[in-house]
């Protein structure tokens, strides 16, 4: 790859097009769609493509595209003087969802929301769940801090198990979440970008059905008489306060909820893998029984 461009100056368009020379005939058609860049290459774009590898190694198991994806992260790092620096992504499905909407040509945008300590990022998640952060890197349930008490109705599905159980849970909620989210950018390429695989503005209940299916029966138990599927989601991943605040956040873009469903359903995922049974099991709350 070096010798490839020499001395020249390397641009987006030169890195591209070198790394399509060399290294996408090394990976099989399934795979290839891993490095694809949509409308003008720049440096922001080929960036992603390392971490895209390297979430798909670990998740599909394949040392290849871990290999590969290195191999563009040094040849981006040192196409400069000094070497560039390359951020790998904290949220694996906040990351995903971004590719799918450069790739869809939709518009990006953090959903913010007020809380008591100032603005939150709602894609800025609490280790343990799908939840904002509140203070460090936990939610105000996932806390040493004990908060004061909460109508259990009110709260979210992931606030009903202990600290100590979230705890435990955590590797195979986020191995969940990375294999979610490399299936669900697989599948888009693989269909032609055909695949719904944003939340779509209408047909929320086969949206979950076919994307979502542990969220789906959380929010098809929790349906009664109500027919706002958003808001009845909204209440299962929030509760009902934070949940109404959060609908009025995001308001008419509701594909800015992809990845909290992500999240979210690579929790109840692991969930139903790893919960414990007995008194523990019954202790939780009925929104998390099968």
């Amino acid at each position: 790859m070096a010798a490839a461009v020499e001395d020249r100056a390397v641009t987006p368009a030169v890195a591209i097009k070198v790394i399509r020379e060399h290294l996408v005939p090394l990976l099989s058609d399934v795979h290839r769609p891993l490095i694809s860049i949509q409308g003008q290459p720049s440096w922001d774009k080929i960036r992603t493509l390392y971490p895209a590898l390297v979430f798909a190694s670990e998740s599909q198991q394949e040392q290849l595209l871990a290999a590969i994806g290195r191999m563009i992260e040094l040849f981006v790092r040192h196409t400069d003087r000094p070497p560039r620096e390359i951020e790998f992504p904290p949220f694996i499905e906040v990351f995903s969802f971004s590719r799918l909407c450069g790739y869809l040509g939709v518009p990006i945008a953090k959903p913010l929301l007020e809380i008591d300590e100032g603005t939150g990022d709602l894609y800025r998640f609490c280790k343990y769940c799908w939840l904002p952060v509140r203070r460090k890197d936990v939610c105000a349930f996932h806390t040493t801090i004990v908060i004061g008490a909460v109508d259990a109705s009110s709260q979210p599905a992931c606030a009903h198990i202990s600290l100590k159980q979230a705890q435990r849970l955590r590797a195979v909620f986020e191995q969940k979440v990375l294999a979610l989210a490399t299936r669900d950018e697989m599948e888009f390429h693989q269909s032609g970008f055909g695949l719904p695989a944003l939340l779509p503005p209408s047909g929320l209940t086969q949206w979950l059905d076919a994307r979502r299916p542990h969220l789906a029966r959380l929010v098809r138990n929790q349906a009664g008489a109500s027919a706002n599927g958003l808001r009845i989601l909204s209440t299962v991943l929030y509760g009902e306060e934070l949940g109404a605040r959060v609908v009025e956040a995001i308001g008419g873009a509701v594909y800015l909820w992809t990845p909290i469903t992500t999240r979210a359903e690579g929790w109840l995922a692991a969930w139903a893998a790893k919960s414990p049974r007995g008194g523990a099991r019954r202790r939780a709350t009925k929104l998390l029984e099968e």
